[in-house]
């Protein structure tokens, strides 16, 4: 089988005119086998992820790569729109298989290369899933949409972003209507999509191509893709951006307790005293996750130890809440108020008592709390 190899991108050469039937004595069995397997066992068992579930013989012939039962197939009447379970096409089945000759051949025969399966999946999002440039050149060429949206608004360079296609998303990028700031349904664009998958150059493309990179740096900290947000940073993003909660990068990190991460943001002049919606810095965030090491950093970088949120709650409350004493510690070391009284008057001896943290409780009466 001429399988293609994912990113190889090499000029398709002309489409033979099709051959004759060669004599096959064994093509009626194989073709019963096929309708065999299309009608009841691959309906009827376990499958795979990617397996043909079948409705007819095409689609069940072109998952088995042979042109020749295709092409019986297609001169003995068979549709090339006709689908499986999941609503693919037998050019979506080609395209997934690799099969570059049997894509040509459906659609030299009518195959509509913009078909959407049950989830809204093209052809051409499959070829960029499995990252085959050849297919997707060939696709595009025959009137595939660069814009078409799954059910979930992910478009091919969506796809090919998220999985470091970098020669396909240069191609689709390319293509009249494609753009870098078209997101899906959660908001995301292509550089989100790369950031999360720490796909660099996927990232220098697209910024290449004027991408926005500032919500893709939040989804780089919230990833943890260290690599990617020191990028996106040398790129332009701007490094306090904010979140739909009002969170920065460098809250995110703390939060997530990513010690480089915070140090790389904090060197590239990330604010310590930004709140989110809720009123918590990024010491607030740290200080509850028991990150001893971000709440050092955060702390030296002139984070305010008793900085409260909205609901007038120190680190050191959140610190107590999650039973967390070894930052909880450190807090009071660095001058933390024992006693700060937040909501409900509650210091952080009630919230350490209220959730059991005996080691805590131990600790804040020793220095200093006030018994309830």
């Amino acid at each position: 089988m001429d399988a293609e190899s994912p990113e190889l991108h090499t000029p398709d050469p002309p489409d033979p005119p099709d051959p004759p039937d060669p004599p096959d004595p064994e093509g009626e069995q194989e073709l019963r086998w096929v309708e065999l397997g299309s009608e009841g066992a691959l309906g009827a068992g376990p499958e795979g992820p990617s397996a043909p579930r079948a409705r007819g013989r095409l689609p069940a012939a072109v998952w088995t790569g042979s042109v020749g039962l295709v092409m019986r197939l297609l001169r003995q009447g068979a549709s090339v729109e006709e689908t499986d379970r999941a609503g693919r096409t037998p050019l979506h089945l080609a395209v997934l298989r690799g099969h570059l000759p049997l894509v040509r051949l459906l659609l030299r025969r009518g195959a509509p290369a913009g078909a959407a399966d049950s989830a809204g999946g093209t052809p051409l999002h499959q070829a960029a899933w499995c990252g085959y440039s050849r297919t997707a050149e060939l696709l595009l060429r025959r009137g595939a949409a660069v814009v078409a949206r799954s059910g979930a608004g992910l478009t091919p360079l969506h796809w090919a972003a998220a999985l470091g296609r970098t020669l396909l998303a240069g191609r689709l990028l390319a293509e009249p209507g494609a753009g870098p700031a078209d997101a899906d349904s959660r908001g995301w664009t292509a550089a989100h999509w790369a950031a999360a998958g720490g796909r660099l150059p996927v990232l220098e493309l697209l910024a290449a191509s004027g991408a926005g990179l500032d919500g893709a740096l939040l989804v780089a900290a919230s990833a943890g893709r260290g690599a990617a947000l020191r990028l996106l940073l040398a790129l332009g993003a701007h490094v306090d951006t904010l979140d739909g909660a009002g969170a920065t990068a460098l809250g995110v990190a703390a939060g997530l307790g990513r010690q480089e991460d915070v140090e790389v943001l904090l060197d590239h002049g990330a604010d310590p005293g930004l709140r989110d919606r809720h009123g918590r810095s990024a010491l607030h965030r740290a200080a509850a996750g028991g990150h001893l090491a971000a709440v050092q950093l955060l702390e030296l970088r002139g984070a305010e130890v008793d900085a409260r949120d909205a609901l007038g709650l120190t680190p050191l409350h959140h610190a107590a809440r999650g039973g967390h004493a070894h930052v909880a510690g450190h807090l009071l070391d660095r001058g933390a108020q024992v006693n700060a009284a937040g909501w409900l008057l509650k210091t952080p001896l009630h919230l350490a008592a209220e959730r059991g943290h005996s080691a805590t409780v131990d600790l804040l009466l020793r220095l200093g709390a006030s018994p309830p």
